[in-house]
Order: C-alpha cells, then structure tokens, then sequence
C-alpha cells in the first residue's frame, strides 16, 4: 500500500486493525517470511509466518502498532529517533504531533501517533504532506 493511502486509512479508521499493522510494518522494512511446518508427523503441513524485524530477528507477528500507544511510540522512535512530539485525547479523538510537523487527528491517541510517524516519514522522503 503507497504510503499517502495507509495514511489516509489510519486517518479514517474508527477502531485499531491488524490489516493496518501490518502494513505499517511492511512500510517500515518488515518482511514476511512464510513456511510450512509439520508440527505433527504424519500430519499435514501448517502453513507458518514469520515476521522479519529491520536489522534482522524474526518474530510471530507485526506489533499492534493501531491498537497499543507503546507500539505507536515504538514506530515513532524508529522513523524519527530522539523526536519531540507527544499524543493524547482531543474531543474524543486522538491528536498526535512529531517535531515540526502538523498536528495530526484520528480516533485514537495510538492511530493519530501512527498518522504522524508516517507523515514523518513521507516528509523525510521528500514527500508533500498535505
């Protein structure tokens, strides 16, 4: 998913999703890795995915990025080490801000939190931020 579209998904997403996750990680260098184990002989094989961390390490599954502000400060930190910003409620809805940026709007703290790390990380590209 282009980056410009999974922001606008984040923006308009009214609860967190796991389709979301995982693009997220796939925006920020995940890559999946996808086998077929035996776990019992005789058996049919169990089709199995890996997650492959940036930098190396594999790991079950993509962090819950939408759903866990942790994981959302988390994707912050990768995309813009040692930023200033911060989240939090604003009229029932998340509001989220990194650096210099624009103060970014979605249902929840941890999905605006995303919204900001990734227009971040389109600005850092040379992307327009509109």
């Amino acid at each position: 998913m282009a980056l410009p579209d999974l922001i606008l998904e984040l923006e308009n997403a009214a609860v967190p999703d796991r389709r979301l996750d995982t693009a997220i990680a796939l925006v920020v260098g995940y890559k999946r890795k996808v086998e077929h184990v035996t776990q019992t002989p005789g058996k049919e094989p169990v089709r199995q995915t890996l997650w492959i961390m940036p930098g190396g390490g594999e790991q079950p599954r993509v962090p819950y990025y939408t759903s866990s502000i942790d994981a959302a400060y988390e994707l912050a930190q990768t995309i813009a080490p040692n930023n200033a910003g911060g989240c939090s409620y604003d009229g029932g809805r998340g509001r989220a801000k990194i650096n210099d940026g624009q103060y970014c709007h979605a249902a929840t703290p941890a999905l605006a939190l995303c919204v900001a790390a990734l227009k971040e990380k389109m600005f850092q590209e040379g992307g327009r931020l509109d």
